[in-house]
């Protein structure tokens, strides 16, 4: 069965037109993972220029490669617009809690994200 976690992210850029773009760009590599990846993120039904990511109960191995296309997007999207991010992966272990933050804009990114760690550390 393996191990399992519930995982959220955000991605926020300064501007939509950036989001936008960075969403292109990374389509236009033409890479299977990455597509797979970006097909998963939500994007276009928000004002904000963020991409969010959820998902329940998944096995979020960092080896794995359509992980790793995630992590891909998350870097990419700060190497190349200078975007911050927020990734949270609660475990099945309560006190299995991955934060990874890159938000220093001072952008509040944990309003994004805490819903998992409230839900799965609750219990």
């Amino acid at each position: 069965m393996g191990y399992r976690s519930d995982v959220a992210y955000v991605i926020k850029f300064d501007e939509i037109e950036q989001r936008d773009a960075f969403v292109v760009l990374m389509r236009a590599k033409n890479d299977a993972l990455i597509t797979q990846a970006l097909d998963e993120i939500k994007h276009d039904n928000t004002k904000d220029p963020i991409i969010t990511f959820f998902c329940e109960s998944t096995k979020w191995y960092e080896n794995y490669p359509d992980v790793a296309a995630h992590h891909t997007l998350m870097d990419q999207a700060q190497d190349l617009y200078g975007a911050s991010y927020r990734f949270v992966r609660v475990g099945e272990d309560a006190n299995d809690v991955d934060v990874q933050d890159t938000d220093d804009k001072g952008f509040d990114l944990w309003e994004y994200v805490e819903p998992i760690t409230t839900i799965r550390t609750s219990f």
